[in-house]
């Protein structure tokens, strides 16, 4: 069982009115943890293949367990629960290091998309098999 794992500190920018991280700071910090896992398995959300799919999201859903604040440091765990033939689940686990505590947890679906032909479509088989490390 593997976990991309990526680690960031909370700057002034991605608090809200609330004193506290804003949702929307959330999903851009989910989305830059998943391009950066892409990237470690040598593709993208754009490129997964030479025929010209990607990925598109379909949901997304996250819960707050906790508070983040200004310059706290957390951990995104990344790994994937479903995996199908159309879709993918990407789940994250966001931990607050400072406050040794679960702060958020959520997934992400996605979608293969082929760009060159405007439609969904199968995932390749190779990609598949890259992702499938990182099942749970």
């Amino acid at each position: 069982m593997n976990f991309h794992n990526k680690t960031y500190q909370i700057r002034i920018s991605d608090i809200n009115y609330g004193n506290h991280l804003g949702h929307d700071k959330l999903i851009s910090i989910v989305h830059d943890a998943r391009c950066s896992f892409f990237d470690s398995i040598g593709t993208s959300e754009l490129h997964i293949n030479e025929d010209q799919m990607g990925l598109v999201v379909h949901e997304v859903n996250f819960k707050y367990k906790s508070q983040i604040h200004f310059l706290d440091k957390i951990e995104v765990l990344s790994y994937f629960t479903e995996i199908s033939d159309y879709t993918v689940k990407m789940n994250s686990e966001i931990k607050n290091i400072k406050q040794n505590k679960m702060s958020a947890v959520g997934y992400i679906k996605l979608v293969c998309f082929n760009f060159k032909n405007n439609k969904i479509s199968k995932f390749p088989k190779e990609f598949v098999e890259k992702l499938q490390e990182f099942s749970h």
